[in-house]
């Protein structure tokens, strides 16, 4: 066995370890069922919702934001303009005959400026994030803050993201692949261990940024590097996994490929930034087995990509060849089943397992978030996801090297 097929086995072994360990822990803590349970206290809630250039969809998530069932002198709905430059300003401002909704316009920062622009502003003792191309089921601010009252030691709270209405065959691989996100996030949970607060409708105590200071640029990655600065705090971060956002994705491969690179750049970014926090027991499971298997999986994944790749590369030059010096035509191999035959090698038998508990794992998800995916949508991840992906690893480790800050859109 040559080395390179070894790092293979490696890389599908850790892939199968860390999957059977995240399933034993659902095991072990199941997810509780939605209840019509009202909560006992409403504390008051500020929604910040920074724009820029969300002309087609920031009517829309301000309209989910007001059709919200929470009382209404407990929502206050701050929108803040990032200096765009068509008319999200104007249509946040058309809301305002609302007392909920106030809008605010300000020089173009960056969508942490916008945030922190939105907290020195608002009032409430809760503060959430919303995108302005995202929108919230009716129920999902009680689910939040239900567990908020649930336990007084909860920082901060991550929802359920759902893909809004996926048609296209990226967006149906997208909806698979935020489902497969709903399933590691609960077991992250499980674990105490969250990794990210996603800008979708995550939720702060007001304290939060009191005690360990606001949003900072992080890499065009806020939304994680607060969440790394949260477990550096030992403030704790939960996931409420029956508060539903819905979230409108990429539409395009280019879109997509910008955005998850520059997911995927700031976090190799920002684990550089927290490094002292690997494998430091003092951060408990986010410090000794989420950011390291983090680190491990990007690379591995960028490994096995590397390893097909050039394999390929390898036979396909090695049948040029032999057609140069034979003559004879490359013929595909004659593929026929056979009732007692299996292929059993550990390859095959690696492959398949990772293959199951994955789809184990988009099931398991589905069923938190009460979420349906069609067969093509299966389809489109297992056909599409492992042939994108490589490229925006490729492209996010590369803007990691040279330093080089990884574009928004």
């Amino acid at each position: 066995m040559d080395i390179g097929t070894l790092g293979v086995y490696l890389c599908l072994f850790i892939a199968l370890y860390f999957e059977v360990f995240l399933l034993i822990s659902f095991l072990e803590k199941q997810p509780t069922q939605k209840t019509t349970t009202r909560p006992t206290h409403f504390p008051t809630v500020s929604m910040l919702v920074p724009c820029w250039n969300e002309e087609k969809t920031v009517g829309k998530t301000i309209e989910s934001l007001l059709a919200l069932d929470y009382p209404k002198d407990k929502l206050e709905i701050v929108v803040i303009d990032d200096g765009s430059t068509d008319h999200t300003l104007e249509i946040a401002q058309s809301y305002t005959t609302n007392p909920q909704v106030k809008a605010f316009h300000k020089e173009n920062g960056g969508k942490y400026t916008a945030l922190n622009f939105g907290i020195e502003r608002s009032t409430g003792e809760l503060l959430g994030c919303l995108d302005a191309d995202s929108f919230v089921a009716h129920d999902g601010l009680i689910e939040m803050v239900k567990s908020f009252n649930s336990d007084p030691t909860i920082s901060a709270i991550t929802p359920a993201m759902k893909v809004f209405k996926p048609r296209s065959i990226l967006e149906l691989m997208q909806s698979v692949e935020y489902t497969f996100g709903i399933f590691y996030k609960k077991m992250f949970d499980n674990l105490n261990a969250v990794n990210v607060l996603p800008g979708p409708f995550s939720m702060y105590k007001r304290e939060v940024f009191k005690k360990i200071g606001v949003f900072k640029h992080a890499h065009n990655t806020e939304d994680m590097e607060i969440a790394f600065r949260m477990h550096a705090h030992g403030l704790k971060i939960v996931n409420a996994h029956t508060a539903y956002v819905y979230t409108t994705v990429p539409q395009t491969v280019r879109a997509l490929i910008k955005q998850r690179t520059r997911w995927s750049q700031g976090f190799l970014q920002n684990a550089k930034d927290y490094n002292y926090m690997f494998f430091n027991p003092r951060f408990g499971n986010f410090g000794m087995l989420v950011l390291p298997f983090g680190i491990t999986a990007f690379f591995a994944a960028l490994y096995t990509a590397s390893y097909v790749v050039i394999y390929f590369f390898y036979n396909t030059v090695k049948n040029v060849l032999d057609l140069y010096a034979t003559g004879l035509p490359f013929q595909l191999p004659r593929f026929h089943a056979e009732w007692f035959y299996l292929n059993t090698s550990m390859m095959t038998f690696l492959i398949v397992a990772t293959l199951c508990m994955t789809l184990l794992a988009i099931l398991i998800g589905g069923k938190i978030a009460h979420t349906k995916l069609t067969l093509k949508s299966y389809l489109s991840y297992i056909f599409l996801f492992g042939f994108i992906a490589p490229i925006w690893l490729t492209r996010a480790l590369w803007g990691a090297i040279r330093a080089k800050e990884s574009a928004w859109r």
